[in-house]
C-alpha cells in the first residue's frame, strides 16, 4: 500500500521514460553492432571495403532520392491551393422577401422540438438555431412595418 500512497514527480517519471528510451536504444544498437562483427568477422579486408561501398552509394542514393523528390513533384494537391471564401449574403441587403423562409424556419422549430435537450447537449447548436429565430422574426417585423409605411 505504501506504494500507491508514494507522491511520485512529473520529473522524476520524465526521467525514468528518457532512460529507458536511451537504454533500449543503446540495446538495438549493441545487437545489431555484434550481428554486423559476426556477419563479417571472416570477411576479408576487400570484402569489407566492397560492403562499406555498397552501403554508402545505396544510403546516399536514398537520401539522394528523398532531398530531390519533393522538388520534382509536378502534381499539386489540391488540399494546399488556397480557395476562395465564400461570402454569404447579407440579409440586409436583400430586396426579394425574407433571407430566411418560412419553411426554413419551420424546420429549425421541429428539430428544436425532437431534441429537447438541445441545449445542455449542444449549446452552441442551440443559440445558432435561436440566432435564426430572431433574425427571422425581426425580418418579418420589418417587412410588417414596411407594409404599414406604403
Amino acid at each position: 500500500m505504501k506504494l500507491l500512497n508514494k507522491q511520485i514527480s512529473k520529473e522524476e517519471i520524465t526521467d525514468k521514460a528518457a532512460s529507458g528510451i536511451a537504454k533500449g536504444i543503446l540495446k538495438s544498437q549493441n545487437g545489431f553492432a555484434n550481428y554486423m562483427q559476426s556477419l563479417s568477422k571472416n570477411w576479408k579486408g576487400k570484402q569489407q571495403w566492397i560492403f562499406l561501398y555498397i552501403v554508402c552509394l545505396s544510403f546516399g542514393g536514398f537520401s539522394i532520392v528523398a532531398i530531390v523528390n519533393p522538388f520534382r513533384a509536378k502534381d499539386t494537391n489540391s488540399s494546399l491551393i488556397p480557395k476562395p471564401i465564400a461570402v454569404p449574403r447579407s440579409i440586409h441587403r436583400q430586396r426579394n422577401g425574407f433571407a430566411i423562409t418560412e419553411n426554413e424556419f419551420q424546420q429549425v422549430q421541429e428539430y428544436k422540438a425532437k431534441h429537447p435537450n438541445l441545449q445542455k447537449e449542444r449549446p452552441g447548436l442551440f443559440d445558432s438555431l435561436s440566432m435564426i429565430e430572431e433574425v427571422y422574426y425581426s425580418q418579418k417585423k420589418i417587412t410588417q412595418w414596411k407594409t404599414n409605411i406604403q
